[in-house]
């Protein structure tokens, strides 16, 4: 079954209602340049009312690799997450204590090249924060033949980009390992909307 995580968590109440719904992780961002952005300490506070078996993501952006380790350590983090330019070396240092997501852009093609190098446990394929059109279900930017093949090879994909509730059987019928939503699932910057997030994990799950 194709797994969920929703992404931007920023307070307690989300991170329930998620849970609650039958997300598979959830991801909280730690670069300041994100608006979901969130400090290791408000992150710690709702980590702690967490149910113990939701997988908890944390989103780094090109970042100090020892501020990673830090935070990461610190939160007892099951999976870290990098959004940036980071190279294959910077990543697999982290995969001897934390699984690890690398994320990659259509700018980043041919996949398969760029990729090589990286021994992490999954690859997520998105499209520049700049480029989800709010409100949008129409998807953008994403080579779905490639990443299509990915998939068909064994490896573990997430997708992320704009995804909802209604454009997610799009991206559905390619079975990847996991599908990531943030931004199409709020009301507000930062603050999902339960009944867009209980649709979204419905469409993927049934």
């Amino acid at each position: 079954m194709i797994k969920v995580k929703i992404c931007g968590i920023t307070n307690l109440e989300d991170a329930l209602m998620a849970s609650y719904l039958g997300a598979d992780a959830l991801g909280f961002i730690f670069s300041p340049k994100s608006p979901r952005s969130l400090a290791p300490a408000a992150a710690e506070k709702i980590i702690a009312g967490l149910d113990p078996l939701v997988t908890k993501v944390g989103v780094f952006l090109d970042q100090d690799q020892a501020e990673v380790l830090e935070i990461a350590s610190r939160l007892k983090l099951d999976v870290v997450q990098f959004h940036g330019k980071e190279k294959a070396a910077y990543c697999n240092f982290f995969t001897k204590r934390f699984k690890v997501i690398k994320v990659f852009f259509p700018e980043d093609r041919p996949y398969q090249k760029t990729i090589r190098s990286y021994k992490v446990d999954a690859f997520m394929f998105d499209i520049k924060y700049e480029q989800k059109i709010k409100g949008s279900n129409r998807l953008s930017g994403l080579d779905l033949d490639e990443i299509a093949s990915l998939i068909k090879s064994g490896k573990r994909v997430v997708i992320s980009g704009g995804l909802n509730s209604v454009n997610v059987g799009q991206i559905k019928k390619f079975k990847p390992y996991c599908l990531d939503a943030a931004s199409g699932l709020e009301k507000l910057v930062g603050k999902k909307d339960g009944q867009l997030v209980k649709e979204f994990i419905r469409k993927v799950k049934s």
